[in-house]
């Protein structure tokens, strides 16, 4: 076995973004409840608010709290070992169908990383999906590794024998890339000419 790669979360930006979430979830029930004690407010039926924030603030308080623990996938010739919410799964390429970036909705923002695995096995710490007789995983959006997508869907691909399906992906990246460097080309020309 070689020493294989460690593909990690960029936690600190993934906190951002929760904090941010938990931010508004505490701000929309403070405004809410600032309302809902004030009897010259014209926001009069401010239950469903205080209420949907609180939701906000406890969701993201959660999603916070599961950052406690490292997420982390070692890849290397014979399989992966995926470490999740405190678990340790190893799984030998032969128990890993396919990986796929996976949209999240209608477009190719921040699209998540699934991984579909043979009859019979399991992700210990994560919850599956059943597609065709096989689980599939929600692993991690590929934009919040500590690496470009890229790299990590090259890594991935180079260890796991070409098990993995990102190609539209990566097109959309290139695609976005070209046109902000198209964009920027043509504006340096406008300023210079």
């Amino acid at each position: 076995m070689d020493g294989g790669v460690r593909l990690r979360r960029d936690t600190a930006k993934v906190r951002r973004n929760y904090l941010f979430v938990a931010f508004l979830g505490a701000g929309g029930w403070g405004a809410a409840r600032y309302s809902e004690a004030d009897p010259n407010s014209v926001f009069t039926s401010t239950g469903p608010l205080k209420y949907l924030a609180a939701a906000l603030f406890i969701v993201a308080a959660c999603a916070l709290a599961s950052l406690l623990w490292p997420f982390v996938i070692h890849v290397h010739d014979d399989g992966m070992t995926l470490r999740s919410h405190g678990v340790t799964t190893r799984l030998p390429w032969g128990s890993v169908e396919m990986l796929t970036a996976a949209k999240r909705g209608t477009g190719w923002t921040d699209p998540m990383l699934q991984i579909r695995v043979a009859p019979g096995v399991r992700i210990k710490g994560r919850i599956g999906s059943d597609h065709d007789g096989r689980r599939v995983y929600n692993l991690l959006p590929l934009e919040d590794f500590t690496l470009p997508p890229e790299q990590v869907v090259a890594i991935l691909r180079e260890h796991s024998g070409g098990k993995v399906e990102a190609q539209d992906y990566l097109n959309y990246r290139a695609g976005k890339r070209a046109v902000a460097r198209w964009l920027t080309e043509e504006h340096s020309e406008d300023s210079n000419g």
